[in-house]
Formats: structure tokens, sequence, C-alpha cells
């Protein structure tokens, strides 16, 4: 038998959840200007606008960092003529550029504070200031001497915010190891403009390698992150390392990248199953994002797969959960958000890489995994191969059964002549092709008047509601309070 249900089942939200809930922790990290000027730069920034000649300047700034900006800001007022205004809120994630509000108040320039994905932006030049933090140099270098790394050939990155340390880091380190490669973060010093040379940028970093990669050893200095993560399922080092500063550990990160390609792969193998899909527009700053989702849109055609595209700003569960008929979301975005833990959603949120592995019937998974825009492009251009048999089912790692892919192809048999045929709401669905009509047709409460296919509903004119609020609206009268009658 069945166990009854201990707590009652909430039907409506008091809001209470909301009023308890807890804000984002803003500190202030600089109380003076010279505290202002060592943390956020504020010296540099000012040559920098000045020299450019910028005439509007927004300030992004992070939530974790909210707290400095009217410092920062005015500091900057005393040293520039622009128009300094403040950005908040971020449309989509603070790691990248919010070129959409910065472009409503006409922005010509965007300074972005803390951290970033260095994601290229394709419309507005922008200033990183990373808003350095400390580490110890001569501790990573103890710690790391402790791993035996002495035969080793090293790969120093770091996390933005620790970038300025990687040379006394290495210095400390070069004549412990066989070789050392420090990379460089490519829009470190200056202003990055739109259309700039990129070649050879990874990840917003460069560096040259010597032998294959799989011979060199990463070492990451910084705490975990996304960054970390996008290195450790892109590149396949021969081992990995982090320190965290603030921690102040050194440990291997090895195995953590099977396990999370693990879990990949099995999105992978969900995403294959599905047969209607939503594209996700997680970004409208990053270059190429819209050749990329033309790409998708491009590619789930050969499919033959239903999708729609949604753009819905900062992504979670509640708004995905709107829409039932989809069965797996592809979410464009830049590198550092576009890998969700989408244990929380109910389906599956791919990145385009693993659409296009899920849809191809030539491509194998190898373990080789891309996260960038222009990456993805080069691969879907060489494979075409996403048509199929109608017919040919599919064995369903997930399910363990033959699944049979449902195929959306708009009809071509038009009526000729100028002949009407009538049909019925069912076959107008199939005939459309539209996978949520189909959705909507096969629920059993499809709103009121629609729900019963008895009898046509009478069209009716549209009257006038209630007006006012719910304590009293406008045809009341008299005095209420609660508890009182009127």
């Amino acid at each position: 038998m069945a166990e009854a249900l201990q707590n009652p089942v909430a039907i409506s939200d008091s809001g209470e959840a909301v009023l308890a809930r807890e804000a984002v922790h803003s500190e202030r990290r600089a109380h003076s200007a010279t505290e202002a000027e060592s943390v956020y730069e504020v010296e540099r920034t000012a040559k920098l606008i000045s020299d450019g000649g910028y005439k509007r300047v927004a300030l992004q700034f992070p939530d974790e960092l909210l707290a400095d900006s009217t410092l920062v800001s005015d500091q900057l007022r005393q040293r520039v003529s622009a128009q300094i205004f403040v950005l908040a809120d971020t449309s989509y994630g603070s790691c990248c550029v919010d070129e959409v509000a910065a472009l409503h108040y006409d922005a010509d320039l965007v300074v972005h504070y803390g951290r970033t994905c260095l994601s290229l932006t394709s419309r507005l030049p922008v200033v990183y200031v990373f808003c350095c933090e400390p580490v110890d140099s001569e501790h990573v270098a103890e710690c790391a001497k402790r791993e035996d790394l002495g035969e080793s050939r090293l790969l120093l990155v770091a996390d933005v915010p620790y970038v300025h340390a990687l040379d006394a880091i290495a210095d400390r380190l070069r004549p412990c190891v066989a070789e050392m490669v420090v990379s460089r973060v490519s829009a470190q010093d200056g202003v990055y403009v739109p259309g700039a040379d990129t070649e050879g940028v990874k990840l917003g970093r460069t560096w040259e390698l010597d032998h294959p990669v799989g011979d060199y050893t990463l070492l990451y200095i910084g705490d975990e992150s996304p960054t970390l993560t996008n290195l450790l399922v892109t590149k396949r080092f021969g081992a990995a390392y982090s320190y965290s500063p603030s921690q102040r550990t050194l440990r291997a990160e090895s195995g953590k990248a099977n396990r999370h390609l693990s879990r990949r792969y099995y999105m992978v193998q969900r995403a294959r199953d599905a047969n209607i899909v939503g594209i996700v527009v997680g970004t409208l700053a990053a270059a190429r994002y819209l050749r990329v989702v033309e790409a998708l849109k491009q590619l789930l055609r050969q499919a033959e797969r239903k999708f729609y595209v949604f753009v819905v700003g900062k992504l979670n569960v509640a708004k995905l959960a709107n829409f039932a008929e989809i069965e797996a979301y592809v979410l464009v975005a830049c590198p550092e958000n576009s890998l969700v833990d989408s244990k929380e959603f109910f389906q599956p949120v791919v990145t385009p890489y693993e659409m296009l592995l899920a849809l191809s019937r030539s491509r194998e998974w190898s373990g080789d995994y891309i996260t960038d825009f222009h990456s993805f492009l080069e691969e879907s251009e060489l494979d075409q191969d996403f048509g199929g048999d109608d017919d040919e089912p599919h064995f369903s790692l997930v399910t363990g059964k033959l699944q049979k892919t449902r195929r959306y192809v708009a009809q071509q048999d038009e009526p000729s002549g100028g002949d009407v045929t009538v049909r019925c709401k069912t076959e107008i669905a199939q005939y459309m092709g539209s996978a949520a009509a189909e959705h909507l047709l096969a629920r059993s409460f499809r709103g009121l008047g629609h729900d019963d296919d008895s009898h046509e509903v009478e069209p009716m004119l549209a009257v006038d509601g209630l007006s006012g609020i719910a304590s009293k609206y406008s045809h009341e009268t008299g005095e209420s309070k609660c508890g009182e009658k009127k």
C-alpha cells in the first residue's frame, strides 16, 4: 500500500520563501581612493578611456563587487570627461560582457570588472579589470615540488584574478621542471576591439607548446571554477593539478575530467532520444552566437527534429519547466555557462557540440570535447550526415530499448486548384508539423472552453472586468478591513 503524504501539497505559495531569501553578499574591497586604485586599476582605466576618446562608458560590476561601484565611478569621473554609468543585474552570466544593456544607454565602451570568461564581443570594445587577488607564489612552488614534477613539462594557467602572479610562480618553478610554459591572457592590458585577430586563443588565453598536449602537466592557479572544468574536458593533459589560493592547498584533478565526461555522455544519449528540441539563447554578446543558432537550426532540420528557439535570460529550472513538450534543450552560451549540471532540470541541457554528437550518424564519441563557437562551426560544416530512415529505429542506451524517432517534415501535398480541405484540429496539428499543438491536444485540460470537443464555443464580445486591488475593487463601496464587514 502506498504511504500517505506526510505534508500537505502546497497549491499556492505565500511568498515567505522570497522574503526569507538571502541576497548575494557584496563586500567592500576598497574603502578609499588609494585602495580603489590598487584593486580596480582606476588610473589605467582612465588612461585607456582618454586615449580612445570614448564618450559614454558603462561600468559592469558583478553582484559581489557592486558595493564598490559608486567609489570607482566617482574616481573615474574625476579623471575623464566621458559620461560614466554603472550596469548591474546582468541579462545573462556576470562573466560575459552585457553588450545589450550597455547599448540601451548608447555606450561606446564597456569596462568589465571581476571574473570573466573572456568571450569575444561582437559590437562594443571592452576593457577588462580582473580585480587582482593575492597569492603566495612561494607556497605554490613548495606544494608543486612535493608532487615530484622534476621530469614534467609544465603548463601554468591561472584564473583571471591571479594572472598577475604567473611570472613570479614560473620563476620559482622553472629550475625544478623539464619545461615551463606560461599562458597569457589575450585581453589583459589594453582595449579589446571586436574583430581583432584571435588566432590561437583558447578560453581567452594563448600558449605555445612544442609537444603534444598529452605530454604536459597542467598547473592551474585558482579556486574551482568553470574555467578549470573547461580546461580539463577540452584538453587531454597528461596530468592536472589545481592550487587554491584561498585554501592554500594543491590537489590532483586527473580523475575529475573523466567523471565529468561520463555525465556529459549520458546527456548526449538523452538528447539522441529527443524528438522535440529547444534552442536556448544564453548570450547576446559572445561573437558568432547567431551563426551557432543558425547552424543548430540547420542540423535539426536535416535530422528532421522539431525545434523551438527560446530567449529566457538567466537560466533556471522554473523557466524551462514551462515547456512540457520539449524533450531536450541545447544551450548557446559562453564556454563557462554552457556546461550546465542539469540534475535539477526536468529535461537534459546540452551544449551545441553535444547536440552535434547526438544527431550525427557517422560521428562517434572519442573523448574530444568542444565548447567554443568557432570550433563548433568548423565541425558542423564537416559533418552533414544527419538524415535517417524513417522506419529504422535506434537502440536507446537510456531506456535499453529500440526507439523510433518521430520525424517532423512539412507536408508537400498541398491542395491544388484552390480547393479547400476541411480538417479537424488533430489533422491540422499534424499537417502543420506543430509539436506544441499535438502536445496540447493530448492533454486532458486545454483551457476553459477548449477541453470539451462535443460542442463549439460561441464567440463572445469582450466585456470590462474588475479593476482596482483585491482588498477593494472599484465597484465596491465602503471601507473594509480584515475581519470586518462592509
